[in-house]
Formats: structure tokens, C-alpha cells, sequence
């Protein structure tokens, strides 16, 4: 029995994202690593701070749809 609050989502519906350099579509999970200050920190000391992204398997480049956010 399926619960109120799923949705049930058809999966060949759904677009692929491709990478802007290459249009591969095939992305790896990859780390960006932020420095929080200490004056942004909750311990008082700079901080570091791993935040996960997508690569692109085929030429490496981080499409800006993945960096929306976290780097400005």
C-alpha cells in the first residue's frame, strides 16, 4: 500500500542533466572544501567544511547548476 505523501514519479519521464563543457551525462560525486571563519563558526575556530558536488565523469568540469549556492 502505497503512504498519502509519496509520489509516485515515472523515471523514463524525467530529463537528464549533461554536463555543460562535454554533454556527457554521467557525474561523480566529488568534495568542495569551504573554510568557515571564526567569527561564522559555532565553536569560535575556523572551521572546515565539506560540501558534496557532481563532476563530470568524462572531462571533470563542475556544471553551475551544482554550484548554485554554495559558491558565490
Amino acid at each position: 500500500m502505497n503512504s498519502p505523501n509519496k509520489i509516485q514519479v515515472d523515471v523514463s519521464s524525467m530529463d537528464d542533466i549533461a554536463c555543460d563543457e562535454c554533454e556527457g551525462t554521467h557525474f561523480v560525486p566529488v568534495f568542495l572544501i569551504k573554510r568557515i571563519s571564526p567569527l561564522m563558526s559555532p565553536s569560535g575556530k575556523e572551521t572546515l567544511a565539506p560540501l558534496q558536488v557532481f563532476k563530470c565523469d568524462k572531462c571533470n568540469h563542475v556544471n553551475e547548476l551544482f554550484l548554485h549556492g554554495i559558491t558565490n
